[in-house]
């Protein structure tokens, strides 16, 4: 609960700071008014990820929550941030929330990826070097302070903390005489 009032809070700082607004996506207003009625009665899985209110950053169709593209060749105006968020989106190795893999369970209540697709979207974000993918960049690196995993030697502990108020670990310190294992990395900072 505590992470989603953090997520909430730098979503309505970062929407009053750049000065854009956020586009509110895919939202059917029939069926939430549905819901709000009768809040006991059951609904099918995919009307309950209907439900979900995804956003999408102005000038994109692919960076936030979902995406609001027709097809996968369909970008926004600021297409090389987009192109971005397009292959971050279809990262081919990532943990669902609630689900288990790797001997990792997600308890988050969003995706996470693995390291590597996180490393390539930053990358790309630099190279797009555009005031958006440095937006994007900024809120998905050090805002939102998400986690990706990885195979590595045991963590032993944090060597340095860093980003916003200094929640994450920009350094760590390994046990290199154990076994590589999957475990949970703080995003490195954009």
């Amino acid at each position: 609960m505590r992470h989603y009032a953090l997520v909430l809070a730098v979503f309505v700082f970062v929407t009053i700071n750049c000065g854009d607004c956020w586009v509110f996506n895919k939202l059917n207003y029939e069926q939430l008014a549905r819901a709000a009625e009768d809040p006991d009665a059951d609904i099918s899985d995919d009307e309950l990820r209907d439900l979900r209110l995804s956003l999408i950053y102005p000038g994109t169709k692919w960076c936030g929550a979902g995406n609001i593209a027709d097809d996968y060749d369909d970008l926004g105006p600021s297409e090389e941030t987009d192109k971005c968020c397009r292959t971050h989106d279809n990262c081919p190795d990532l943990i669902e929330a609630g689900e288990t893999k790797h001997n990792l369970t997600n308890t988050a209540f969003y995706t996470r990826l693995n390291c590597d697709c996180d490393e390539k979207f930053r990358d790309c974000l630099h190279n797009a070097n555009s005031t958006t993918s440095k937006r994007i960049g900024t809120i998905y690196f050090n805002a939102l302070g998400t986690q990706c995993y990885r195979e590595d030697y045991p963590i032993k502990s944090c060597k340095k903390k860093g980003g916003w108020f200094n929640r994450k670990c920009v350094e760590y310190e390994y046990d290199t005489n154990g076994d590589k294992q999957y475990q949970w990395f703080d995003v490195p900072n954009y």
